[in-house]
């Protein structure tokens, strides 16, 4: 016969129940997975984007896993360098997949790595999501669409917002220059083919290297060409805007400032605007360049404070707009993962970002993709006016 519970006995079974239940979570929260989220990016570039975009990333999984991770489960980040060639970005992929358990893959920095790493044959085998491309390259066009999951604009999108911006303030002929850079024929195209839609013609299109070689009567001419103006009216031109990254489009921007001082110059966010004022010097002071996160360096919205407080913390850097690009990133996959039951897995985590809610950082909706667009200028101290 069972002898009856006493209050000491039922307490040594209470108390026995609750270690073994401690022990069994203690022993599978020593022994979860981390969460492995993979990238091949440009690292060694004279660009600060990739560079940038990486801190940003980096700098809110390092908050997150200093808060306990996501569900118990640290983020592991783990980057491969393809210093913006695409045959490396391939080599890269494959190399990440096959020596880690990937549960993510965040995408490289222009549309020639982006392409390259999604056609990549693992990544076409497997159920994994690239998500976050730093490009605003269209994706349909390439055929990458279900691979890709988007997050900021595309180049069409800041097309339109320099154009708008010559309506609002430009009269005379523009001319587009393609300067060197990852994306530089990507923002050209976008620029083409916005300004066909508005039946723009452009007074010159070409590259960097044809366009410094123009000589002032040849300015002269295209002006007037362009504007339909007589031998005696004043030729001019409405806007010069750049295609290409801050390296590429330097020379262009100091050519311009010679050629034609009073021209508004305008450049889409692949230009970094600290590399462009050291390089161009004060040639890039007043030039407009699109944005596609909202101001980093502004503490209006709870994102941005955070966003600052964390590269403070975590970096001893100033944020901008690629930092705080990657941040956004960070975050949206961190909501995501947040959302998986059980083991992470890269089905699992493909579904749940494709699931994923608006997410607001103020002016900027984050959703599957985003047309947040803005256009700010470049001050004489190499910042930006915000």
């Amino acid at each position: 016969m069972t002898p009856p519970s006493t209050p000491v006995r039922l307490t040594q079974h209470l108390t026995a129940a609750l270690l073994a239940t401690f022990v069994a979570f203690t022993a599978t929260a020593a022994h979860a997975r981390d969460i492995v989220v993979a990238q091949t990016l440009d690292l060694s570039g004279l660009s600060n984007l990739g560079k940038d975009f990486s801190n940003g990333v980096r700098t809110y999984f390092d908050a997150i896993n200093a808060r306990g991770g996501v569900r118990g489960r640290r983020i592991q980040l783990v980057q491969l360098d393809d210093s913006g060639r695409a045959a490396d970005a391939v080599t890269n992929v494959e190399k990440l997949l096959t020596e880690n358990d990937v549960d993510v893959l965040i995408a490289p920095t222009s549309e020639e790595t982006l392409i390259a790493a999604a056609t990549a044959p693992r990544v076409r085998a497997s159920a994994i999501t690239i998500v976050g491309a730093p490009t605003g390259a269209d994706l349909d066009r390439a055929r990458i669409a279900n691979r890709v999951l988007p997050v900021r604009a595309t180049y069409r999108d800041e097309a339109r917002v320099l154009l708008d911006m010559l309506k609002t303030f430009s009269e005379g002929a523009v001319a587009l220059v393609r300067g060197d850079g990852p994306d530089a024929n990507a923002c050209a195209l976008a620029l083409r083919e916005e300004a066909r839609a508005r039946n723009l013609m452009f007074a010159f299109d070409g590259t960097a290297q044809q366009w410094q070689q123009l000589q002032p009567a040849q300015f002269a001419a295209l002006g007037k060409a362009a504007s339909g103006a007589g031998k005696t009216a004043v030729p001019s031109f409405g806007a010069v805007i750049v295609a290409g990254d801050a390296l590429g489009v330097a020379p262009v921007v100091q050519h311009a400032r010679r050629i034609l001082p009073l021209a508004p110059l305008l450049g889409f966010s692949t230009v970094d605007h600290r590399t462009l004022a050291e390089l161009a010097g004060g040639a890039a002071k007043g030039m407009m360049i699109t944005q596609t996160v909202p101001p980093p360096g502004k503490t209006i919205h709870p994102f941005q404070r955070e966003h600052r407080n964390l590269m403070k913390q975590y970096r001893d850097e100033p944020p901008s707009q690629h930092t705080l690009e990657g941040y956004v990133v960070a975050k949206l996959l961190v909501a995501a993962l947040e959302r998986v039951d059980g083991e992470p897995t890269a089905p699992k985590v493909s579904a749940a970002l494709r699931a994923s809610p608006v997410l607001d950082f103020g002016p900027m909706r984050v959703g599957g993709s985003s047309r947040y667009v803005d256009i700010t200028a470049i001050s004489a101290r190499g910042g930006l006016v915000e």
